[in-house]
C-alpha cells in the first residue's frame, strides 16, 4: 500500500477515534493532574468522535480528500474539549495544511511532510508549550521519521506508531508529578492510540472488537499503574497549584459578530493583546484561531471576566465551564474543602523562581539551593509570560523572586510579575545567562526581605565576571577577531572576544580574559556542556589551580548550544 485515497483516510482516521473511544477510562486514570480540565480521555474521546461524526454526515461520495480534511479540522477544532482536545485539534490542523485542492491522495512523502507541519502548528498554537505531553510525542515522531526510508505507507506508520510509543515511555522522566504516580502522559498515550488505530485500518484489521483493542494497550499498561485507587491515595494526585481551583472555561467566538444590530461594533482581534487580557485573569491558557473563529480555554476563578473579555471581539458559538474545585471534591470523598484550602494556602516565606537551561542543572538548583521552582528553556525555548506565571503560582508564596537567565527572558518575567502583582511581590533577579543565575542564587537568603535579596544579588553580579563558549556556526570577521565556522568563540557581553579550533584552548583562554578583569579572584566555576570529556574538565581545573592558586567549581549542565558556561569571582 503505497498510496491513501480519501475514503481510506476517513476509514483510517475513524479507527483511531474508537481505539480513543475503547482506552477512554484507561486515559482518564492516567491523568495525574487531579481538576484542571475534567479527564483526558472523556475529552479527546469526544473532541475526535464529535469531529469523524459530523464528518461522516456531511460529506458525499464526490468530496475530495482537501474537502474531507478541511471539514475534520474545523470540526476537531468546533468539539475540542480541554487542554487534550485542544492540542490535539491543532496536531491535525497541522497534519491536514499540506493537503491541497488537487492533491488526491497521501504518499510516503507527503504523510511525512504532513507529520512534521504537526508538530509546526502544534507548537505554534499553544501559548505555553509543556514537554512531557502530548506535543512531546508528536515533536518526536517528526524528528525521527525522517531518519529512515519506506516502501510504503504501511511500514511508515509502524515507525510512527513505534516512534510515538518509545517517546511515551520516556515521559515520566520530563515530568516530575508523571515519574512520582509511576505513569506514562495520558495525552500522549491517546495519540499513541490513535496511531495505533490508524494503523490497524490500514493494515486491513479493521474489525476488531474493543477487547482486542484493549489488549492492543498492554505493552504500554505494563509501565503504568493501572488501579485508579492508587492515583487518589499516591500523593502527587494532592499537587495542584492555585490554577486547580476556580473554573476551567472554554468557549468559541466568532470575531466581528453580532448578535442584535445596535450593538457596539466588535474591537479588532489582536492575539497577543487578547492573551495578555486574559492572562490578567486566569491561567493555563490556550488560544487558537481558524480565521473568524477563535477557541479558548483557560482557568480562572472570575469566568465572567473571561467571557466579557471575549465578547469584545466577538459573540460565542459555543460556551462551557466546570467548578474545578468541586470536581476535585467529588472524586476525593476523604479530602474536605477545609483541609484542600489549607492546604494550597500561600505562604509568606521566599521562595525562588528560575529558569534554567536543562534537567541537569534543575537538579544542581535543587540538590545546592533547595530550588525547585524551575522552568527548562532547551525544551520550550524562551518562556512566556504564561510558562513564567505558572511557575510563580506554583511557588504557592506571596514573596517571589523570578532568577532568569537570559536578558532575552527579562521582558517576559516583568509581565508575569505586574499581572501577579496583587496577589503576591514579585521581584526579578535580572540575570543575563546561566552563570549570573547560579552566582545570584549563592547569595539568596530566605531569612531577609525580598528586596534585601535583591540587592545582594545585583551586588555579587556586579563584582563577578562571565562568559560564554560556543560554536560559531558562520565565517565572518567581528573587530579584531576573525572566526571561521566550526570555532569555539568565546562571548563576554554579548560580544566575541576570541576564536580557537579547540574548546579547551577556548576555555582556558576565556578564563584568562576574565580572571585579568579581577584584582584577587577567589573561584572559576565552569558549567559544562553535552560532549565534554572528563579529560578536558581536568585539564582546565589543573590549569586554573595551577596558575592562580585558586578553586575551580565543575558543575555538569549538559546544555547543547554553549559548551561552557564560565563565571569568576
Amino acid at each position: 500500500m503505497k498510496k491513501i485515497d480519501s475514503k481510506l483516510f476517513i476509514n483510517m482516521f475513524e479507527g483511531g477515534c474508537k481505539f480513543i473511544a475503547v482506552n477512554c477510562d484507561y486515559m482518564n486514570e492516567l491523568n495525574v493532574f487531579p481538576v484542571p480540565d475534567g479527564d483526558t480521555g472523556t475529552n479527546m474521546k469526544i473532541t475526535t468522535t464529535s469531529a469523524i461524526e459530523n464528518v461522516k454526515a456531511n460529506i458525499t461520495d464526490q468530496s475530495n480528500l482537501y474537502d474531507i480534511t478541511k471539514l475534520l479540522a474545523r470540526q476537531l477544532l468546533m468539539n475540542a474539549r480541554g487542554n487534550s482536545g485542544v492540542i490535539f485539534s491543532q496536531i491535525f490542523r497541522g497534519f491536514f495544511d499540506p493537503i491541497k485542492e488537487d492533491t488526491k491522495e497521501i504518499d510516503i512523502n507527503l504523510f511525512i511532510e504532513c507529520l512534521i507541519a504537526a508538530k509546526e502548528k502544534a507548537y505554534k498554537s499553544i501559548s505555553n508549550p509543556v514537554e512531557g505531553t502530548i506535543l512531546t510525542i508528536i515533536r518526536v515522531v517528526s524528528e525521527e521519521v525522517v531518519k529512515k526510508t519506506y516502501n510504503n505507507t504501511l511500514e511508515l506508520l509502524e515507525n510512527v506508531t513505534k516512534i510515538a510509543l518509545d517517546a511515551l515511555k520516556k515521559t515520566p522522566n520530563m515530568l516530575p508529578s508523571l515519574k512520582e504516580a509511576k505513569v506514562v502522559d495520558s495525552g500522549g498515550y491517546g495519540l499513541c492510540k490513535f496511531f495505533e488505530g490508524m494503523l490497524q485500518v490500514l493494515s486491513g484489521k479493521e474489525t476488531l472488537d474493543d477487547q482486542e483493542i484493549k489488549q492492543a494497550s498492554s505493552e504500554i499498561k505494563d509501565i503504568s499503574t493501572n488501579s485508579k485507587t492508587t492515583f487518589i491515595t499516591n500523593p502527587s494526585r494532592f499537587e495542584i497549584s492555585e490554577e486547580g481551583f476556580g473554573y476551567c472555561c472554554e468557549f468559541i467566538i466568532q470575531l466581528n459578530f453580532k448578535t442584535t444590530e445596535t450593538q457596539k461594533a466588535k474591537v479588532k482581534w489582536v492575539k497577543n493583546i487578547f492573551e495578555q487580557e486574559l492572562l490578567e485573569h486566569g491561567d493555563s491558557l490556550i488560544i487558537v484561531n481558524d480565521a473568524e473563529i477563535v477557541k479558548v480555554h483557560v482557568h480562572s476563578l472570575y469566568p465572567y471576566k473571561i467571557f466579557e473579555i471575549g465578547q469584545k471581539y466577538g459573540e460565542f458559538l459555543k460556551i462551557k465551564v466546570d467548578n474545578m474545585t468541586k470536581q476535585f471534591l467529588d472524586n476525593h470523598p476523604e479530602i474536605s474543602p477545609k483541609e484542600l484550602f489549607k492546604k494550597f494556602r500561600m505562604t509568606n516565606d521566599i521562595k525562588i523562581v528560575a529558569t534554567v537551561p536543562t534537567e541537569s542543572l534543575a537538579q544542581y538548583y535543587d540538590s545546592q539551593f533547595n530550588i525547585n521552582n524551575t522552568i527548562i528553556t532547551e525544551m520550550i525555548g524562551n518562556p512566556s509570560t504564561n510558562d513564567l506565571l505558572t511557575g510563580i503560582k506554583t511557588a504557592n508564596s506571596t514573596n517571589i523572586i523570578i532568577v532568569t537567565d537570559d536578558s532575552n527572558i527579562i521582558l517576559s518575567a516583568e509581565q508575569a510579575a505586574i499581572l501577579y502583582k496583587d496577589k503576591a511581590n514579585v521581584q526579578i533577579a535580572r540575570c543575563k545567562n546561566t552563570m549570573e543565575s547560579i552566582f545570584a542564587c549563592t547569595v539568596f537568603n530566605p531569612n531577609i526581605s525580598v528586596f534585601d535579596n535583591i540587592k545582594e544579588i545585583n551586588k555579587i553580579i556586579k563584582k563577578s565576571f562571565t562568559g560564554l563558549l560556543s560554536t560559531s556556526v558562520k565565517t565572518a570577521q567581528f573587530g579584531d577577531v576573525l572566526v571561521e565556522k566550526g570555532d569555539f568563540i568565546g562571548i563576554v557581553d554579548k560580544k566575541i572576544i576570541l576564536a580557537e579550533k579547540n574548546s579547551e584552548i577556548g576555555v582556558i583562554s576565556l578564563i584568562k580574559k576574565l580572571v585579568s578583569r579581577i584584582r584577587k579572584p577567589k573561584i572559576v566555576y565552569i558549567v559544562y556542556g553535552l560532549d565534554v570529556t572528563t579529560r578536558e574538565i581536568r585539564n582546565i581545573e589543573k590549569f586554573v589551580n595551577e596558575s592562580y592558586g585558586i578553586k575551580c567549581k565543575n558543575i555538569k549542565g549538559d546544555q547543547k548550544l554553549y559548551k561552557y558556561f564560565v563565571g569568576v569571582q
